[in-house]
């Protein structure tokens, strides 16, 4: 079963990475517009496909901290509307794998996606960003399958089309009354 949701998952970011279709406005526009040409327009489409690792961090459990072997490889895609040259908002949804020497979990996390961008040149852009939202559990060895609350805060960069980010990201598992905050990095593309 977990070969299936994980080959179906890649296939969904596979389908969406090929989508040449952009939506301006209510009506679309050839492929052949170039990315610099998109950025001046005030409303367009745009994705991201985006891999990182999320680093162990703490967790939080009964009132009592301690440190937590949560560190974990994710995928995500996001999907939005570039508002202006300063505001996204999309969704989006992502897959991510958390393992231990004796333990192994998956998770789709689903969110709301809003990033605040301050353009220094057209190919440059430092950003903000924020992500709400709820984590399905999908798998674990360890019996039940947790998911809860979602949430990542974070900075970041774009240059052209390449998408650096830094941040921290918070996991509630509301089956065990459980917290973990981890750092995490990402890397991906924009389209």
């Amino acid at each position: 079963m977990k070969k299936i949701i994980i080959t179906l998952f890649i296939s969904l970011l596979a389908y969406t990475g090929t989508s040449t279709a952009q939506i301006i406005h209510g009506s679309t526009y050839s492929s052949s517009t170039t990315y610099k040409s998109r950025m001046n327009l005030s409303t367009h489409y745009q994705g991201e496909l985006n891999f990182g690792y999320g680093l162990g961090g703490k967790i939080k459990e009964d009132g009592e901290k301690y440190d937590a072997n949560y560190s974990r490889a994710f995928i995500e895609t996001i999907h939005g509307v570039r508002i202006n040259k300063y505001a996204f908002a999309g969704v989006g949804v992502g897959f991510q794998y958390a393992y231990d020497e004796e333990w192994e979990m998956g998770t789709l996390p689903i969110f709301v996606d809003l990033k605040g961008y301050y353009p220094v040149t057209a190919d440059f852009a430092p950003y903000v960003a924020i992500d709400l939202g709820y984590s399905v559990g999908l798998f674990s060895n360890g019996g039940d399958t947790p998911g809860g609350f979602y949430a990542s805060y974070g900075i970041g960069l774009n240059y052209r089309k390449l998408n650096f980010g830094i941040g921290w990201q918070h996991q509630a598992f509301s089956d065990y009354d459980a917290k973990i905050n981890s750092f995490f990095v990402k890397i991906g593309i924009k389209f």
